[in-house]
């Protein structure tokens, strides 16, 4: 079965997520990461990070996957958050579930399990609380659990969604998310292993119903197998106090002491909930001790501990070293003092090198422009001092036009050579940014290979389902495994032919004048659909781009195709897919369906392919221009010629005037193409115009339309003209 689990990278929904896998179940998430890890879930499933009350998201990932159970664990689970934010805590709990529900009505989820709480009871002592009891929560969290439970009981009266809801008691155990709301058990893990003293609120005589979170993955996943519904307590049935959860503590692990504080406010005294109910209904018992379930928490968290330990002693490394402020300043002066020093000795011997010219070129080379200035004055200031050692007046030193012209060369030596380092500098940090860029652009074309290769399992496995596609599918899906739009719209031929077993297919690219031009068509000689065709009020092809859905000759219309299919990108119909030639009695329930997967194939298809030369744009065409570059023009063109041979799509090249052509006439080229037809440059930087579907008539049109722009193009016998 396929089992999507939301919030199953998070505490629960991970182990619930890890047992159906174990039992050979393919396994689905819908998670938003706020507290989930996807290292909770290490082997195979497939997901979508996101919140559960996008609907847009949610919708397409259902569309996408043939989901059998839902398993609902996703929610906001602080209680404290529910008090201060009630709307956030409504949305995830309410609308959220709202959105599942509605989505398994809509795609036939055989069952959906939704994880309620004991928050619901709110504060009854008549302990062990059994599912009759009268529900009173105590804060919103609470409300927002019995309220769930009350849209899948309706869901399942109206719609016939069977629901299962369990309410769980205290759970615990690995992987738990550790906050300020974390449960008891996480958080006196946490403080016994990091040495610190236990908080207990109180007297620590209130009890909770601890059950480990393996048993609660078992008996979701028994009851899934079951025929089971309604709603049960999970639980052990058993009431433990935190003072003895305390004791168990201390023997398991030293404590180091108990800090005791002032009660919650609407803490809960007593709790416990009877599981006579499920015991009896699906033959399950809890299998973890509170002892043992302890142990493995204790052990979890011990591993944990020592990478973070790691963590931390490697940011400290990285705070150490951290640059010192002012040090350019004093590795400066020491450098000042190390060229003094060596000015003395080494002057006397020769006098034909100025040391301090070397001094400043060294700082404007290893530090920023200031430092060199300040090396140019130092350097400067020796010589003022060397000068009046020798009886010069100070005050007739600022008007000595030698000792300017040294301090204007200092100067300039320096900005050319700090300019020339920072230039270098800037080149480098460029250099960087571009590998980064590239980075991200492969990981991003790699991802869009990745979904390829994924949707076409998935859509495949959908076709299979389908009585009319079994075995077909495999052969003809591989037509659709490329990136390229116009070998996509050839392959998308061959896939409705063998898939819906029909000769006469047209795909029209839409228009916004309200024509449509032919883009490519079947490989029958006794087809020739209109190059161009205006799009009537009211006609099938008209309907089915406005409300973007198939339509169906149901009405036997000798004028109308058989049926109509739209394919919509970003909510746009930018082409339909037309058929002529299958019988009514073909039309059954059956292959409407297969129409139905066999355009969604399409579409998907074509939207990877248009992200895909979306992000290649500026490696594809001439910059600010659609004008192809030679390696993505030969391959349209040898596209071209693959669609002549194998479909008997014409075309003509035509070739430009060989001179030079600026971004505007580029740009104005394009202007006067239609959306089918290309222009670009050969190996040889000759520019070219390739038409799509036109005979030589057409191309004469195109011709005189260019050169009432001024600009040239001409056809020649030997090589422009290809015509089926």
């Amino acid at each position: 079965m396929n089992v999507l689990i939301t919030g199953g990278y998070g505490f629960i929904g991970s182990f619930i997520a890890e047992r159906f896998y174990k039992e050979n179940h393919s396994i689905f998430i819908i998670d938003n990461l706020s507290t989930g890890k996807k290292e909770n879930v290490p082997f195979k499933h497939r997901s979508l990070i996101c919140d559960i009350e996008d609907e847009e998201k949610c919708e397409k990932f259902f569309r996408n996957h043939s989901i059998d159970i839902v398993v609902h664990c996703a929610a906001q689970t602080k209680v404290q958050l529910s008090v201060h934010e009630p709307l956030i805590d409504s949305s995830t709990n309410i609308l959220g579930l709202i959105n599942l529900l509605h989505l398994s009505q809509i795609y036939k989820v055989t069952k959906f399990v939704f994880c309620s709480s004991a928050a619901v009871y709110g504060n009854n002592v008549n302990t062990p609380l059994k599912e009759n009891e009268s529900l009173n929560p105590i804060s919103p969290y609470g409300i927002s659990k019995m309220m769930g439970e009350t849209y899948c009981q309706k869901w399942e009266q109206l719609y016939g969604v069977s629901s299962l809801i369990f309410r769980l008691s205290n759970v615990y155990g690995p992987r738990q998310h550790l906050s300020q709301e974390s449960s008891v058990i996480s958080t006196f893990t946490n403080q016994v292993l990091s040495s610190k003293p236990i908080t207990v609120y109180s007297d620590g005589e209130q009890t909770r119903d601890f059950i480990y979170v393996g048993d609660i993955a078992d008996a979701i996943f028994r009851s899934v197998m079951s025929e089971l519904s309604g709603i049960y307590n999970l639980s052990t049935g058993t009431e433990i106090s935190i003072n003895e959860l305390v004791n168990e503590f201390s023997r398991l692990h030293p404590v180091a002491d108990i800090k005791r504080i002032e009660k919650l406010q609407d803490n809960i005294s007593r709790s416990s909930l009877d599981n006579s109910s499920i015991k009896a209904q699906l033959d399950w018992v809890p299998m973890y001790s509170l002892s043992g379930g302890l142990q493995k928490v204790i052990d979890f968290y011990k591993e944990e501990k020592a990478p973070i330990d790691k963590q931390s002693e490697q940011k400290d490394e990285v705070v150490v070293t951290k640059r010192i402020p002012f040090l350019s300043f004093i590795e400066n002066i020491v450098l000042f003092i190390l060229f003094w020093a060596g000015f003395y000795f080494i002057t006397p011997m020769i006098d034909t090198v100025d040391l301090w010219i070397i001094y400043v070129l060294l700082t404007a080379l290893m530090f920023n422009k200031s430092q060199m200035v300040l090396a140019a004055f130092l350097a400067i200031g020796v010589q003022f001092y060397d000068l009046m050692s020798e009886g010069r007046i100070w005050t007739s030193l600022f008007l000595d036009n030698s000792i300017l012209a040294t301090l204007t060369i200092y100067l300039l030596v320096g900005f050319i050579v700090s300019y020339k380092s920072d230039h270098q500098k800037i080149e480098l940090q460029f250099t960087r940014d571009e590998l980064e860029s590239a980075k991200s652009k492969y990981s991003f074309l790699s991802k869009i290979y990745e979904d390829t290769l994924q949707v076409k399992e998935e859509l495949r496995e959908q076709i299979l389902r389908s009585e009319d596609g079994i075995g077909v599918i495999y052969q003809s899906v591989k037509e659709l495994d490329n990136l390229e739009p116009e070998v996509l719209f050839n392959g998308a031929i061959h896939v409705l032919e063998k898939t819906l077993k029909a000769r006469k297919f047209a795909i029209y690219l839409t228009n916004p004048n309200g024509y449509m031009r032919l883009a490519v068509k079947s490989n029958d000689p006794g087809f020739q659909p209109a190059i161009s065709i205006k799009l009537e009020q009211g006609s099938l092809s008209e309907k089915a781009l406005h409300f973007q859905k198939i339509l169906f000759n149901m009405s036997l219309d000798p004028v109308e195709p058989s049926f109509v299919s739209p394919i919509v990108q970003n909510n746009e119909t930018i082409a339909l897919i037309i058929c002529y030639d299958v019988d009514f009695d073909r039309l059954t329930l059956s292959y409407r369906n297969l129409v139905d997967v066999t355009s969604r194939l399409i579409s998907s298809s074509l939207q990877r392919a248009y992200d895909y030369i979306n992000e290649i744009n500026k490696e594809r065409y001439i910059e600010d221009t659609n004008a192809l570059k030679p390696t993505y023009f030969k391959r349209m063109l040898e596209n071209k010629q693959k669609g002549l041979t194998e479909l008997n799509l014409s075309f003509i090249m035509l070739q430009m005037e060989t001179r030079s052509y600026s971004i505007q006439e580029l740009s104005s080229i394009g202007s006067l193409l239609r959306v089918n037809d290309y222009y670009g440059y050969d190996e040889k930087g000759e520019l070219y115009i390739l038409l799509s579907n036109v005979q030589k008539k057409d191309a004469q049109f195109v011709i005189n339309r260019l050169k009432q722009q001024g600009l040239y193009a001409f056809l020649t016998e030997e090589e422009a003209v290809y015509a089926g």
